[in-house]
């Protein structure tokens, strides 16, 4: 990616066109949003915004890609509560906190790699990754004797991806309360 000069006013707008562009992907998908609208949004410059991006595809993966660690960082900042049903409600809990943002609109990396006309194109590589590490803190969260560990990991990501996309679509009463219940089954039955 190229920047300007590393000044703090460069910085000030590249942060700023990050923001913005997130708010409105996330409002209206990125392939609604225009170039335009994220510069007059944001209050900078088109210039700002190729100084900082070369394409809107650069400004869709640094976004996304923000939006990722974020999401990770917090996750990981649950901490370990002491049992594994209490560690996987924690991430439902989290994604429950999520999905009640006023105008989220279900899984914002489903959403994302949906938009992208390139099934194996960058975006798609980016949210493929951001699962994988997603998976990962879930696997963690499970207790390490249980033997069907992995198995259990895939079927709660699973369940968390449909309580996203159920909160969005409101096809179900509570999509949370429904995916904890059925994670706590699972976990039980192993």
């Amino acid at each position: 990616m190229k920047r300007t000069n590393g000044s703090p006013r460069a910085s000030v707008g590249r942060q700023r066109l990050l923001e913005t562009a997130g708010r409105l992907f996330l409002r209206r998908g990125t392939a609604n949003v225009g170039i335009n609208e994220v510069t007059e949004a944001a209050g900078v410059a088109r210039m700002t915004l190729y100084n900082n991006f070369p394409s809107k595809e650069a400004l869709t993966i640094a976004v996304y890609e923000q939006m990722a660690e974020t999401v990770l960082q917090a996750l990981e900042r649950l901490g370990r509560p002491p049992t594994e049903a209490a560690r996987i409600e924690a991430i439902f809990d989290f994604f429950a906190a999520s999905a009640a943002i006023p105008g989220r609109r279900g899984c914002p990396f489903i959403h994302a790699s949906l938009q992208e006309a390139e099934p194996a194109g960058p975006i798609h590589s980016l949210v493929a990754g951001y699962k994988r590490k997603l998976r990962e803190l879930v696997l963690g969260a499970l207790d390490a004797e249980r033997g069907d560990r992995c198995e259990v990991a895939d079927q709660i990501v699973l369940l968390l991806d449909g309580a996203v996309t159920e909160a969005y679509i409101g096809g179900v009463v509570d999509p949370f309360l429904a995916a904890r219940r059925a994670a706590a089954t699972l976990l039980r039955s192993r």
